[in-house]
């Protein structure tokens, strides 16, 4: 007879199949890695599970981006399954909407675009 072990999740998650990119962070930009192609597999309000060909050592910062969104928070976990994949679970710590925008307004507010908007 198998025992079936309670979800301990403190949030439900919402089950998806999202492109997204991985890029792990490091002490400086410098020393960011290249980002990576991911597939999100479920999501909640407290983190994520994605899929993708390279393996993160848990304790590791990363960046998430999907889309117009974009997610900051840490390996909790990174097993290898049968395929030559990860699935990784990521908590997330920060989120950070309307990327478009937000890289126009950096773009506008460099020294150099500051002096471009000025002689118009």
């Amino acid at each position: 007879m198998q025992t079936i072990t309670p979800d301990k999740r403190k949030a439900p998650r919402m089950e998806v199949n999202a492109a997204a990119t991985i890029q792990v962070l490091g002490l400086t930009a410098a020393a960011n890695s290249v980002a990576s192609p991911a597939n999100i597999g479920d999501i909640s309000e407290r983190g994520m599970r994605l899929r993708t060909s390279i393996a993160i050592d848990a304790g590791q910062a990363v960046k998430i981006e999907l889309g117009e969104r974009m997610f900051l928070g840490e390996v909790c976990y990174c097993a290898h399954d049968n395929n030559a994949h990860y699935n990784i679970g990521i908590v997330t710590e920060q989120c950070l909407t309307g990327l478009s925008g937000l890289r126009h307004l950096i773009t506008a507010l460099q020294p150099e675009s500051a002096r471009k908007l000025e002689r118009v």
